[in-house]
């Protein structure tokens, strides 16, 4: 008998990290929800010294609740797990729906970063050495963003605190680089998806922590936020009846509220479409 539940899509649980998802059992209901469960970037902070043994444990500790409920996992990298997974990107339900972290469209990745400076660096010296058809290609921006993303971590041995809301208050920068991304975010992930992904009605992306759905021409970019600040969360399910976004709440355990923020019927899985579109092994 085929699994009957969805395809649903998050992102940016930092597992193991304080205030955000510390523990896998936390988010147990949506992968009992889910047939399978697309974490799109920054799903644990493996290269954070303070957190980084907890979140191996926690990983693996998803992994093996997936296990058990019939889950497939599918993890694409994002900056703070940039070695995580080989995948940074997933084409779905007939090229509709592109789904990718979103820190590729800034040279720096994250510019409100201490080691922003490192990581945009870094990214350059990547597609300077690239041939110009593989540095306009998205395997060569993304093997780009993946050596940009490592070289903090490799030039510090650590990833570093993440931003905090006390360290925006001290440090006004660092407030200044969050809001024009968020405004600017937007827009440059639809030129990226009309340049990359033009089939696209659907561009679903993390990173920013800011969770909204924009309308841009005939372009839905939906950021699904991250859970912790500023949230909220979201959820994006697929299925044969299209794509629907919900809103995730905490009730003990991070669930899918019945609330659809969001409707798209166009942007529906067809009876077998969906293995094709999806990784040969899960991570």
């Amino acid at each position: 008998m085929s699994d009957k539940r969805p395809v649903l899509i998050i992102s940016d649980l930092h597992l193991g990290r304080t205030r955000m998802v510390e523990t896998a059992e936390e988010v147990a209901p949506l992968v009992d929800a889910a047939s399978v469960l697309i974490i799109n970037g920054d799903t644990a902070e493996l290269h954070i010294d303070r957190w980084a043994d907890t979140a191996a444990r926690e990983l693996e500790s998803l992994r093996e609740r997936c296990r058990r409920s019939g889950t497939r996992l599918v993890l694409l990298s994002g900056n703070h797990d940039p070695q995580l997974s080989p995948d940074r990107h997933l084409m779905l339900a007939d090229d509709s729906v592109f789904v990718t972290h979103g820190d590729a469209i800034d040279p720096a990745l994250a510019p409100w970063s201490d080691s922003a400076s490192i990581i945009r660096g870094r990214r350059r010296e990547v597609e300077a050495s690239q041939q110009a058809e593989e540095r306009d290609s998205l395997p060569g921006i993304f093997h780009a963003c993946r050596e940009a993303a490592a070289a903090e971590w490799l030039a510090h041995g650590d990833l570093g605190e993440p931003t905090s809301i006390l360290e925006i208050m001290r440090k006004p920068r660092k407030l200044v680089a969050i809001t024009r991304f968020w405004i600017s975010n937007p827009k440059k992930m639809n030129a990226f998806a009309e340049k990359h992904a033009p089939r696209s009605r659907a561009v679903i992306v993390g990173h920013s922590h800011r969770a909204g759905i924009r309308r841009i021409g005939s372009r839905d970019i939906i950021n699904t936020g991250a859970f912790g600040i500023p949230g909220p969360a979201l959820g994006v399910v697929l299925d044969e009846n299209g794509l629907h976004v919900h809103r995730l709440v905490k009730r003990g355990s991070w669930r899918l509220t019945t609330t659809v923020v969001h409707h798209d019927p166009v942007c529906s899985l067809r009876a077998g479409g969906l293995e094709a579109s999806l990784p040969a092994i899960a991570h």
